[in-house]
């Protein structure tokens, strides 16, 4: 059974095919060829930012990678250090955990945390303060039951 092909057929799928190729010289970093794909309407070249976004965002942002671990320094012992670790009772018969630092890795002050611990409690105490205001401002009695009238 033979197939007819109409003679226009080769000639759209060449269209067609001419068609793909700007698009696809759209995404290409050729100038020559971006530029016809951009002539064609099949590609844009990236608008610069607005001002506000220019203001806002860093120039050097760094951005941490999906999947990547940050390293963490642990917080710095205390003046009073706790008590070395000696199991007891059923523990006894697993060996002791093994130090998460060492005694020369880095470590964040206490102090530091202690300031940031005092800013937030500042922060808590002024948030309950404005919703117990609020509550204050905001307090209505409570509705009275619908009356049904009866016949």
């Amino acid at each position: 059974m033979p197939i007819e092909m109409p003679a226009t057929k080769p000639l759209r799928i060449a269209v067609v095919m001419a068609a793909a190729g700007i698009a696809l010289a759209g995404c290409a970093g050729n100038e020559g060829i971006k530029g016809v794909a951009e002539a064609a309407g099949m590609a844009t070249t990236p608008q610069e930012a607005r001002s506000f976004v220019r203001e806002t965002r860093p120039a050097d942002a760094q951005y941490i990678p999906v999947g990547s671990t940050i390293g963490v320094d642990q917080l710095c012992p205390g003046p009073n250090p706790p008590a070395p670790y000696v199991p007891t009772g059923q523990a006894a018969r697993f060996a002791a955990p093994k130090p998460t630092r060492g005694p020369n890795d880095p470590c964040k002050k206490r102090s530091d945390f202690q300031k940031i611990e005092s800013q937030l409690e500042a922060k808590r105490q002024a948030n309950e303060s404005a919703g117990t205001q609020a509550k204050s401002l905001g307090e209505t009695p409570a509705p009275q039951p619908a009356k049904i009238p009866q016949n």
